[in-house]
């Protein structure tokens, strides 16, 4: 059986539920033989919905080779938003009504950090799949992990590449106005110093991105890089720069080349680079099962948001048989740090703060449409 997937658009009078598959909330949450897992992403944005189906993927997975202790999995998802409120008022629900133990997911560092305090009132687990900030895995709980690199990991690697391998004379950053934006531009100007020409910020539901292309061009900046989570942007910004006769070089910082840049942009985002921890290309066998399941029910390649949504359930699907329970999240959280766990981009290991590594690191590039891995 399948994952049961909902959208939440708000709590109380901000919140409305609309079931988006199978049942209903009593069905969901009184299903006898049933794991269920809270899901959180900004299921309205492309981004949002890809780490949705990368959950449902795993799902899928674990359901077909027997569920945990011959339980199905319930993936129960509610939509945050990008904002902090909507994001601890779908927790607070989970943990409340739901009868969750375990919450995956989201995309926003500021919602992660909002909620990390109403998990540790009920004692529960959160794997949170992309937020950068390196504050969301140095809290005092415990029970806090994070799946994607930190905006500090990626600027040890990508900013030194830059430095040494692209070699711009002058850089500008053009980076949404949030924790992960600000704080990548504070990264940059530690980085690059003198070179850093030109910073701006931009909404992260901002359409209209002529001035900002306009202005960029004025700095003479021959590399520009992006910080945007939500293809939308990062895709409209690249086309705004294309429709003013502005040609540098480009890059989106780490993890954020998403497959549908390209789908937004078109040809402008042809030569657009980055870096990340995932490559639909990996020779693993994980791996291939991963992508042709993806493309077969989604009818599009996987990439890293989806790769880290698989991976939120996935692992924790895996720690739930190895520890030999699905509720007590203290033994859990002391087998998700005991031990590697197996993905499809290779070995996965966390630290004592909850935070993941893993053995590689992919240099990508949109060519003809695609983002593709052009060295390890």
């Amino acid at each position: 059986m399948g994952a049961i997937s909902r959208r939440h658009f708000g709590f109380g009078a901000a919140v409305a539920m609309s079931v988006l598959a199978l049942g209903s909330h009593d069905a969901i949450s009184q299903a006898s033989g049933s794991v269920p897992i809270g899901v959180i992403f900004p299921t309205k944005s492309i981004i949002g919905r890809q780490g949705v189906q990368g959950a449902n993927i795993a799902a899928d997975f674990v359901n077909a080779d027997g569920g945990i202790g011959g339980k199905q999995i319930k993936l129960i998802v509610y939509d945050t938003n990008f904002a902090p409120v909507e994001g601890v008022a779908a927790i607070q629900r989970l943990l409340t009504q739901d009868d969750v133990r375990v919450v995956v997911g989201e995309i926003s560092s500021t919602v992660a950090l909002a909620a990390i305090p109403v998990a540790k009132s009920e004692d529960a687990l959160l794997m949170f799949s992309v937020p950068k900030h390196p504050d969301v895995t140095k809290s005092d709980y415990d029970r806090v992990f994070r799946l994607n690199t930190t905006t500090v990991m990626d600027a040890t690697s990508f900013n030194d590449y830059l430095l040494k391998t692209v070699a711009p004379n002058k850089v500008a950053l053009l980076a949404e106005n949030n924790d992960l934006g600000r704080l990548s531009i504070e990264d940059a100007k530690k980085s690059f110093g003198s070179k850093l020409v030109f910073t701006d910020i931009f909404e992260v539901k901002q359409s209209d991105f002529s001035s900002l292309a306009s202005n960029t061009r004025g700095s003479g900046a021959d590399l520009v890089c992006i910080v945007a989570s939500n293809p939308e942007q990062s895709g409209n910004l690249l086309k705004s720069m294309a429709d003013v006769g502005f040609a540098p070089k480009r890059c989106l910082m780490p993890g954020l080349l998403n497959n549908d840049v390209p789908k937004v942009a078109g040809k402008a985002a042809n030569g657009v680079f980055s870096e990340d921890i995932y490559s639909p290309s990996i020779d693993t066998d994980l791996n291939q099962k991963f992508f042709k399941a993806y493309e077969a029910k989604y009818n599009s390649a996987p990439g890293k948001i989806e790769l880290l949504g698989f991976e939120s359930v996935w692992i924790v699907a895996q720690a739930m048989k190895k520890a030999g329970t699905t509720t007590d999240t203290k033994k859990l959280a002391e087998v998700l740090r005991a031990n590697k766990w197996t993905s499809p981009r290779g070995a996965v290991s966390f630290d004592a703060t909850g935070q993941a590594s893993s053995d590689h690191v992919y240099r990508v590039e949109v060519k003809d449409g695609h983002v593709v891995a052009t060295q390890r």
